[in-house]
């Protein structure tokens, strides 16, 4: 009977609850009722320190949450819900490379840009050891190709870089390519095609020379439908044009976890860099999937982009709950998606060049928390991981802003403007702009006196009261860019720990690859062995008409293909 008990307790120690369960969950639903009753500028009349009291600088970042439905007792009780969820102790976990728990395997992201790189052992081998060799690697490529010893087979050196990839094996370094374009050197050009549609690659390829053009193949399993569909098509077209032998070594690289199916496809093995099986892809960014980056801007640069990264994580590690910016950010969005009911979050840059910052949002929180099944295999009965959309903010003003100023949705907006840019310096222009959004989103106007020389209609009343937090960067830089990212990274993981889910887990990905690859199949009999629904294979047999239309009448042969539905469908 002790035995028993035992393991009893040991389940009941290592199950995270239902945070609907804890106290803290129940406190904050009464502390909501309060709080909505009032508005945003009366929180302000009410304490002359509350800007003081809710922002918060730590290296490159100034974050202000001022403007948010708060105070020091939800303050104090979102930090309560956190410590009841035992978040303290998972930031730990993930600092050291541990497990958060039994369910959630090791993913210590952070190692990637520890400049110390401590040794860290995953399943028997010390992955800093891989880490350093990755860097020296990609050290090694960048100083070839942006010195001009790398070049084509026509002697001619690199003027194109073009990566072939999708998802987390793309989005992260094309939007830190595009954000730090200043820092970029001017003898290469520097594309993405992640597209199925292979027509924008061929309409790049028209646009350059096969003996100046590298490729880069990103991708983890080497698998992925969409990119080696294009790199074929690259492969191909380097190879319509010249018969050397050296071609694809000195035209394609590779960054992949399967280096066998890589060497397979025709890329020497000197030009294939790992990524690994325990890293998503989300942060493969970090990892030589970087490439692109460094690149780009210089391997001195990726390197600053990578410690303020470090900068971000070493504030997430080491300061507490309450002083903790990724912690506080996390928790408003626990307090706005739980309480508030708000299933959309806004991320609204204000510098052009972070126009592709929400998309790397999106797939930071969206990937990691867009789950309905917790670590114990339950159903959640609450809310998870917000929708995450926006766009440039000074763009997009003159259209969907309309829906968050007087819309009937809950949205909390991140408003994101680097003071300094390297080329034109100050954002002035941009600045006003940003400014007025926050206060008009919370004062609104009650009169409806938005136009002077009309009288006041209804129509014209703004609500105000729409929450919103600003994050001010220094300036455009690797190392602010690096902080601004690895803080979206761990507000992810926060979120995570609160609702008890595993983060970096992807299955709904991973199911759409799996039916994906069950249309190989090349004809009708075959794709109904699949068990295909209707719907799919109507659609299908529509697609086979308008592809391959068959003059019936001259055909006797392929009518009774059609017919007997052997004939392909691609």
């Amino acid at each position: 009977m002790a035995l028993k008990q035992g393991w009893i307790f040991l389940f009941m120690s290592t199950a995270m609850p239902n945070p609907k369960n804890l106290s803290s969950w129940l406190e904050l639903s009464r502390l909501q009722a309060g709080i909505s009753k009032t508005t945003l500028s009366s929180l302000f009349s009410q304490d002359s320190k509350r800007f003081q009291d809710f922002s918060m600088e730590c290296g490159s970042l100034f974050v202000d949450y001022s403007k948010n439905f708060i105070d020091r007792p939800i303050m104090d009780q979102l930090l309560k819900l956190a410590k009841e969820q035992s978040l303290d102790q998972a930031i730990k976990k993930i600092s050291n490379g541990s497990p958060i728990n039994e369910s959630i395997p090791a993913v210590p992201y952070t190692s990637m840009r520890d400049p110390a790189l401590p040794p860290i052992i995953l399943e028997g081998k010390d992955i800093a050891a891989s880490i350093r060799n990755n860097k020296f690697h990609m050290a090694r490529i960048c100083d070839e190709v942006r010195s001009w010893k790398w070049r084509g087979f026509s002697d001619r050196p690199i003027t194109d870089v073009v990566t072939l990839g999708v998802g987390g094996a793309a989005n992260g370094t094309e939007a830190v390519t595009r954000a730090l374009k200043a820092f970029q050197t001017s003898s290469m050009n520097f594309h993405f095609i992640a597209n199925a549609d292979s027509e924008s690659l061929r309409q790049l390829l028209s646009r350059l020379q096969p003996d100046s053009t590298l490729f880069i193949i990103s991708s983890k399993s080497f698998r992925t439908q969409e990119t080696l569909q294009n790199a074929n098509l690259a492969k191909q077209w380097i190879e319509s044009t010249t018969q050397a032998q050296e071609a694809k070594k000195l035209h394609f690289l590779a960054i992949t976890a399967q280096k066998e199916a890589a060497i397979e496809f025709g890329i020497h093995e000197d030009n294939i860099l790992p990524v690994w099986d325990w890293l998503p892809g989300r942060y493969s960014l970090w990892s030589a999937a970087g490439l692109p980056v460094a690149l780009a801007i210089g391997m001195e640069r990726f390197e600053q982009l990578l410690a303020g990264a470090h900068k971000m994580d070493d504030h997430f590690t080491t300061q507490p709950l309450q002083n903790n910016l990724p912690v506080i950010l996390g928790l408003l969005s626990i307090w706005y998606i739980n309480f508030w009911k708000a299933t959309h979050h806004a991320v609204l840059p204000y510098t052009e060049a972070l126009e592709l910052l929400p998309g790397f949002v999106q797939h930071c929180l969206m990937e990691a928390n867009g789950k309905s099944v917790d670590t114990n295999g339950n159903t959640v009965n609450y809310n998870t991981a917000p929708v995450i959309w926006g766009t440039a903010g000074t763009s997009s003003q003159h259209t969907y802003f309309q829906l968050l100023h007087q819309g009937t949705h809950t949205i909390p907006a991140d408003f994101i403007i680097a003071i300094s840019q390297p080329v034109s310096g100050n954002n002035r222009s941009s600045f006003i702009q940003l400014l007025a959004q926050t206060e008009a989103l919370m004062k609104g106007d009650k009169e409806g006196n938005i136009l002077d020389h009309e009288a006041p209609s209804h129509e014209q009343i703004l609500p105000g009261n729409k929450p919103s937090t600003t994050i001010l960067l220094k300036e455009l830089s690797p190392f602010a860019l690096g902080q601004l990212l690895a803080l979206y990274e761990h507000i992810a993981l926060v979120q995570s720990v609160i609702w008890n889910l595993n983060p970096f887990s992807h299955w709904g990905t991973e199911l759409t690859k799996r039916y994906s690859s069950s249309f190989a199949y090349t004809n009708a009999n075959e794709l109904t062995k699949q068990a295909h629904d209707p719907s799919t294979l109507g659609l299908l047999k529509q697609y086979k008409t308008w592809k391959h239309p068959i003059d019936h009448s001259t055909d006797a042969t392929l009518k009774q293909e059609v017919e007997e539905n052997s004939y392909p469908f691609f």
